[in-house]
Formats: structure tokens, C-alpha cells, sequence
């Protein structure tokens, strides 16, 4: 064990936060629709849209948008990160860089916006020269991302015939914080007192002598971003509104914590089957 432990620690690298992206931000999108509401795109027919079709969808410039009586419609811009709400019995047009009324309310909106940081994209962490998926060992989580807890639970897939034993490694700047044997399993819960937050790490599944290793890297957040994301948490639960649900994905996302973006996300697609902008996401 210890000689494996050595061979893996020598090929440890540094690692650095970038982005992958799972949604584009160049266009204007329906983060909420309630009560009667009518979208006309320029030199196109009028559509009625709603929560449970027309989430996430795609809004053309020069569109007017229509609520008729008691409602309202969140539009969000990806690219510039506006919000606005249009109100009760109002009208009005999406613009290049605004919403502007033509009649009634249209009010920017705080909090609705994705947050500012890289481009809007899904957030995650990857690692030059360590992020081996090739073999019949698979990582499953957590993988290029940003994680809250201090002690996650490691999960891969073993598809080695003839592998019981797995060496789990944890690696912090090129030093080994942690190692154990395991058997005949698929995950392993990281003990306490070995992650720090703010740090980042490669974890490694070694199945011994002629099976490859499978390598993958993680980061956890510093105290204050793990005690936000708990609070935005709880403000974002399964009963908020759609945009403000949508707007915690964003949230999650931008700050680099892709997996649990991806729940988010899988949530709202099976709360809202039918959105259409909901499935085109990654």
C-alpha cells in the first residue's frame, strides 16, 4: 500500500478552478410566467406561455410580451445578467439590453439574475494531466466541482473483473491527507478532520496491479460560501417560485459547485416535465 501510495502521489499535479459551461448566455429566457400571458415575436404569431411549458425558453429580441390581468412574467438575460418582471394587465418589449413598457409596470429585478462571475456558465473544477476515466474504474462524484461538505461520500463505478480491493487516495498539494483499503464496494464517506475548507483535492481509485487508476478532483468551498449556499438552500426549496429556483441553479453554477447545479436542475425538470428550455440544458 504505502508503495502505491507513492507511485500516485508522484503523479499528482496542480490544479486550477475554470469553467465548463452547460448553458450558453447570449440570449433573453422566461425565468416565470403566472396568469394569463401572451408572447408575440417580432413579425411572428402571438403564443400563450406558461410556468409549465415555458420555462427556460428562449425570448427574441424585439418580442412583446402581454399579461393580461392579474400576473406576471420573469425575464431574465443570460448574457447580461438584467432581470425584469413585468406586472399585472401591462405590455412590454424585450430590447437588447432591456425590457421596456409599453404599458403598465415592467420593474428590474434583484436576486432573479444569475450572480456575476464567468459568463453564466456551469462552474467546475478540473486538473491538468489527472483526470483518468479510461479504465474499468469510473468516478462518479464529486468530480470537477465545488462541494459543502467536509466529509463527502466518494462514489465510482468498479467494472474491473476481478477486483475487490481498491486503494481510495486523497491528495492536497501534491501530499497525501488521507488513504484506505476498501472492499468490494462503491463508495467510501471521507472521515472527519481530513478536508479543509477552501482546499482543493484529487481523490484516486487504484485497483491494484494491471488496472489503471482513476483520477478526479474537487474543491470545498470556504466557510462563508458553504454557510451562503446552506442558506440559499433553504430559501430554495420545492415550493419557491420557478424564476427563484432557477435563479439558485445560476447561483450554484456560477460559483462552481456543477453537481449540485445539476440536481437543481434535474428537480425542476421533474416538477416541470414539459419545458422544453429546461431539457435543451446539458
Amino acid at each position: 500500500m504505502k508503495k502505491r501510495i507513492e507511485i500516485l502521489a508522484c503523479t499528482a499535479v496542480a490544479f486550477i478552478l475554470m469553467t465548463a459551461g452547460i448553458a450558453a448566455a447570449d440570449e433573453w429566457r422566461i425565468f416565470g410566467a403566472r396568469g394569463t400571458v401572451q408572447i408575440t415575436p417580432s413579425g411572428g404569431a402571438a403564443d400563450v406561455i406558461n410556468n409549465e411549458k415555458s420555462l427556460m425558453m428562449k425570448v427574441s429580441e424585439g418580442s412583446t410580451i402581454q399579461v393580461k390581468g392579474k400576473g406576471k412574467v420573469v425575464v431574465v438575460s443570460l448574457k447580461s445578467r438584467s432581470a425584469f418582471e413585468i406586472g399585472d394587465d401591462s405590455t412590454a418589449r424585450v430590447e437588447t439590453d432591456t425590457v421596456r413598457p409599453l404599458k403598465g409596470t415592467v420593474n428590474p429585478k434583484t436576486g432573479y439574475a444569475p450572480p456575476a462571475g464567468k459568463d453564466g456558465k456551469i462552474g467546475g473544477i478540473v486538473m491538468r494531466g489527472a483526470d483518468n476515466q479510461k479504465g474499468c474504474l469510473k468516478l462518479i462524484s464529486p468530480v470537477k466541482t465545488k462541494i459543502v461538505e467536509l466529509t463527502p461520500e466518494l462514489r465510482w463505478e468498479n467494472n474491473c473483473s476481478g477486483v475487490a480491493n481498491l486503494g481510495v487516495t486523497i491528495l492536497s498539494d501534491e501530499q497525501v491527507v488521507h488513504s484506505a483499503e476498501v472492499r468490494s464496494v462503491s463508495s467510501y464517506r471521507v472521515p472527519e478532520n481530513v478536508l479543509k475548507a477552501g482546499n482543493r483535492y484529487l481523490w484516486m481509485i487504484d485497483g491494484g496491479s494491471g488496472f489503471d487508476t482513476s483520477s478526479g478532483v474537487f474543491m470545498v468551498a470556504e466557510n462563508k460560501e458553504r454557510e451562503e449556499v446552506t442558506q440559499q438552500t433553504k430559501s430554495a426549496s420545492s415550493t419557491a417560485a420557478p424564476e427563484d429556483r432557477l435563479a439558485y441553479m445560476y447561483f450554484l453554477s456560477d460559483r462552481g459547485f456543477s453537481e449540485l447545479a445539476k440536481v437543481e436542475l434535474g428537480k425542476l425538470r421533474t416538477a416541470f416535465p414539459e419545458a422544453a428550455g429546461l431539457l435543451e440544458l446539458p
